[in-house]
């Protein structure tokens, strides 16, 4: 496949043994990172990449090699999970940079708080390896997604809800990501799920659904048996998809409603001179 790296069977070369090759070709203190290394760790998301992505101390070069990404890491081996075979860089790590190269701030912010709510990681372990790569990228930006993440948002839409609904709006924080039980007390059945914003005095809940968390039954019904648990403590249960992101302003002006019906009193304030909340 590369000079002195050699497959002893016929047919296609599967991702595994292209991973291999890739590793051996580039050098023993070479170390998969980026999509690669993401694949390796199990991590869901979308990561088709063709090209294997390769880290080598940056005091290194490496001649190009078809099919092979190589990146030149300062301090490579203090950021190296040796124990996995070939050795990958931190998950982290990985992350960190995968998302530091994504195209847009939405697919950078996905890419983070998917791995968290996925719990492969947390907020605070990927700042603290935030701060180890001064030279990343977009890092400001990166930064604030995970302070957001730090207070309990775990997806996109999540994060939306939270600066452009929520703050701007002066609707009361609610609290993210609510244990509760699917069914009723006594409920055999019952499982434990999670509410993505629950205003708790006033008994409201807001659901944030992206596409990609119900495209099969599955999903579907266990969001049905979240909503009809909320109900079960005379909960209201408010749910929103993707377009709170185009239409945060009217996503307020809902829930600033319910919530006043529910006991609330406070004041909203209007983001924009268009903004509809009073």
């Amino acid at each position: 496949m590369y000079s002195g790296v050699y497959v002893d069977f016929t047919g296609p070369v599967p991702w595994e043994s292209r991973v291999w090759a890739a590793w051996l070709a580039c050098g023993p203190d070479a170390a998969l990172t980026g999509v690669t290394a993401l694949r390796r760790f199990g991590l869901d998301g979308d990561w088709v990449d063709d090209e294997i992505h390769v880290a080598v101390p940056h005091s290194r070069r490496v001649d190009p090699r078809p099919g092979i990404t190589v990146s030149r890491y300062r301090d490579l081996p203090a950021r190296v999970q040796e124990v996995r075979q070939p050795p990958c860089v931190r998950l982290e790590v990985a992350l960190l940079v995968v998302a530091s190269a994504a195209p847009t701030i939405v697919r950078q912010a996905a890419i983070l708080l998917d791995s968290c709510r996925q719990r492969r990681t947390t907020p605070e372990r990927l700042l603290a390896e935030l701060e180890s790569l001064p030279r990343l990228p977009r890092r400001r930006v990166l930064r604030q997604v995970l302070l957001d993440a730090a207070d309990g948002v775990q997806s996109f839409l999540e994060q939306v809800y939270l600066r452009r609904v929520e703050r701007v709006h002066g609707i009361p924080g609610g609290q993210r990501q609510v244990r509760a039980e699917s069914g009723g007390r006594g409920d055999a059945s019952a499982r434990l799920v999670y509410r993505d914003v629950e205003y708790a005095q006033y008994g409201v809940v807001v659901e944030l659904d992206g596409q990609a968390g119900h495209a099969d039954a599955l999903s579907r019904w266990r969001d049905m048996s979240r909503d009809n648990a909320a109900a079960v403590e005379d909960k209201v249960t408010l749910r929103f998809g993707y377009q709170l992101v185009s239409q945060p302003c009217t996503t307020a002006a809902q829930v600033s409603a319910v919530l006043r019906r529910r006991g609330w009193s406070g004041a909203t304030r209007p983001c924009s001179p268009t903004c509809p909340l009073p």
